[in-house]
């Protein structure tokens, strides 16, 4: 890793794709991505399952080459000094239920020629912080879904890498589970280490992203900080369950004053609004029973991704790749 600013300034990219592409044969997959991430960057991939976002990752990882443009990792292309400078967790837990803890990180570090008293300090550093410490000579299989994945974040930060690739590292976690493993997370990043991450989380996006990849039917169709993709939001979202909401209807409320984008689904308005608490009366004085329930909450990720792709952020879309 460079020791200096200006070393870091004057290195290559961690991550450049050009135009790079891979379609799988049920003809999803991902097309012609530009990427380029630099040294101490949180990029987080957001969009539903079979959106593309875990092929991309895999043309990171060099699991699968590009069938067109270009992928290079530190200035190179992929090859064995490349997969070196990468850790990687996948989406599912990949770990040996028969294997202790203190077992899996041991021969992870060995293959990646950790020997010694060396080996043994990274690994009790790590346990110590994911907390796993106290649990080193238990097999995996005994592990909740939480300390696997923590588990696997600490085997994949064993080696020190440079480039941190993960899939939905904090899926289905309990909250002091994502804490701690982004605390560890965010620790690398701050010496240096790249980040991208496939998600469809986006509190989790929003937070902790220093950019956002909109990733969609395998295409980039926006990419920026997460406070320019939501700045032209109003303060508040406001859901409505509103099945028989015409189009009529929605072009009235657009013309509302304090209502800013309105959002349909099937059954379903979300309006980004000024003051929920002045709209709210206004919305059951003029159409009544219509409306069935409602919900608000600040304006977020989750409407900028409404408003940008045409449809709301959802898993509904099959096998992710």
């Amino acid at each position: 890793m460079p020791n200096s600013e200006t070393d870091i300034a004057d290195s290559p990219l961690p991550v450049q794709l050009s135009g790079a592409s891979y379609i799988w044969q049920e003809k999803r997959g991902a097309r012609d991505i530009d990427l380029s991430v630099r040294r101490s960057e949180v990029v987080t991939l957001l969009g539903p399952n079979g959106a593309g976002k875990s092929t991309i990752l895999k043309m990171l990882s060099g699991e699968i080459a590009p069938q067109q443009g270009i992928v290079s990792i530190f200035g190179e292309p992929h090859g064995r000094d490349a997969r070196r400078r990468i850790g990687l967790v996948l989406q599912e837990a990949s770990t040996d239920d028969l294997m202790t803890v203190q077992e899996t990180l041991q021969l992870h570090g060995q293959l990646f020629g950790l020997r010694g008293s060396e080996l043994r300090r990274r690994c009790d550093q790590l346990l110590d912080a994911l907390g796993l410490g106290d649990r080193t000579g238990d097999r995996c299989e005994t592990l909740s879904g939480g300390l696997r994945r923590r588990l696997d974040i600490a085997r994949a930060l064993l080696h020190e890498p440079d480039l941190l690739l993960l899939d939905e590292p904090t899926l289905a976690l309990d909250p002091d589970s994502s804490e701690a493993i982004w605390a560890a997370l965010l620790d690398r990043v701050a010496a240096g280490v790249a980040l991208v991450v496939c998600s469809n989380d986006t509190v989790e996006a929003e937070t902790y992203a220093h950019r956002v990849v909109i990733v969609n039917d395998g295409r980039v169709v926006a990419e920026d900080t997460p406070r320019n993709l939501t700045s032209g939001l109003l303060p508040d979202a406001l859901e409505l369950d509103w099945p028989s909401a015409t189009r009529d209807d929605i072009a009235e409320l657009e013309g509302w004053t304090g209502v800013g984008t309105v959002l349909s689904t099937e059954d379903q308005l979300v309006l980004s609004v000024e003051n929920s608490s002045e709209i709210v009366p206004q919305l059951f004085q003029r159409y009544g029973t219509q409306i069935t329930g409602f919900r608000i909450r600040e304006s977020s990720l989750r409407e900028a991704w409404f408003q940008i792709v045409g449809r709301p952020l959802t898993n509904d879309h099959g096998a992710e790749r």
